[in-house]
């Protein structure tokens, strides 16, 4: 679920096959499981209100056990941004899919500023937004049992290298790095649950 990060919009970069994060991580799981299944709901340009309206009902409808989601960068680059919103619409989203049973993976996008490809003047409110949404993320994470992953300060976010022409979204490099923090974030929460049981 989710807008052009989940969708896995990207650049073709020497050295890396043009896989988004969702096509790795997908083939990973279908090694281990063969019988693995999954929809990809997410597009590119979509809030978090219109990720809610389009994406909830279908993925609930799919009776998923897990569940990738990242929004609200489009949130925040559209006029009237207000972090409240951001806070409902990801509480609806998580709560009604954790109810299910399913796991639900979140992100804290990387903040982009820090790679010198945003334009000076809007690089301080671009990063400002971004941890702003990525705290909320956290916390509705938190609150929710998700599994929360932050990207935030990761030190690839000031590698010009991994980001495509379009200075927004990662190319077939990010991609890889993206899928390998998802599948440690995911590693990380079923060991614990493992061991708790």
């Amino acid at each position: 679920m989710g807008d052009s990060i989940s969708a896995g919009i990207r650049e073709a970069v020497p050295g890396y096959q043009d896989l988004s994060w969702m096509d790795r991580i997908s083939a990973v799981l279908r090694r281990i499981h063969p019988d693995f299944d999954e929809i990809r709901l997410a597009r590119r340009d979509l809030t978090l209100a219109e990720i809610r309206r389009t994406q909830l009902q279908p993925a609930l409808d799919f009776s998923p056990d897990l569940v990738f989601l990242s929004g609200g960068g489009n949130d925040f680059i559209r006029p009237g941004f207000d972090p409240t919103i951001v806070r409902a619409e990801l509480t609806e989203i998580v709560s009604k899919v954790g109810a299910t049973g399913a796991d639900i993976l979140t992100i804290g996008m990387l903040d982009i500023s820090q790679a010198g490809i945003v334009a000076e003047k809007y690089a301080e409110a671009i990063s400002k937004a971004t941890r702003i949404v990525a705290r909320i993320t956290r916390e509705v994470s938190q609150e929710h049992g998700a599994i929360f992953v932050s990207f935030t300060d990761h030190p690839l976010c000031a590698d010009p290298g991994i980001y495509c022409s379009d200075k927004l979204h990662l190319n077939c490099r990010g991609q890889a790095f993206e899928a390998t923090g998802k599948m440690r974030g995911l590693a990380a929460h079923l060991a614990a649950r493992s061991k708790a049981a």
